[in-house]
């Protein structure tokens, strides 16, 4: 396997790059004063608007931690999938300005899925 060594490296990268983006932006869903008016506007349920939140941002950590990576990475992608199709349908974005970042999250929580946690990973240290 040509970088077979490297797969640990790209592992760690990942988790951090996509588990902090998680973190950053589930972390307005969970602590602003107006939950879900600015999500009510764009046409989508409110009460979605905590979970949201806690998804992506104990999600995130749980990816910068390591834990459960290739569990809660393809759950990710799942949700992200669920993002670009709002981004698509309802809100009838284009992909520049629109819905690119998702299409990035998702795919990068893909890799993490098949890549697993890797060795500097809690999964690491507990056996999974």
């Amino acid at each position: 396997m040509l970088f077979g060594s490297y797969v640990d490296i790209a592992s760690i990268l990942l988790r951090l790059t996509v588990g902090t983006l998680f973190m950053i932006h589930g972390y307005p869903k969970l602590t602003s004063q107006r939950k879900g008016s600015w999500m009510k506007n764009m046409g989508m349920p409110t009460a979605i608007v905590p979970f949201a939140g806690f998804v992506e941002f104990f999600g995130g950590l749980g990816l910068l931690l390591g834990i459960l990576t290739t569990i809660i990475a393809l759950l990710s992608a799942l949700w992200m999938l669920s993002t670009t199709w709002f981004a698509i349908t309802k809100l009838k974005k284009k992909y520049m300005g629109g819905y690119e970042l998702d299409i990035t999250l998702l795919l990068a929580a893909l890799a993490l899925t098949f890549l697993g946690g890797g060795a500097f990973s809690i999964d690491r240290l507990i056996g999974l």
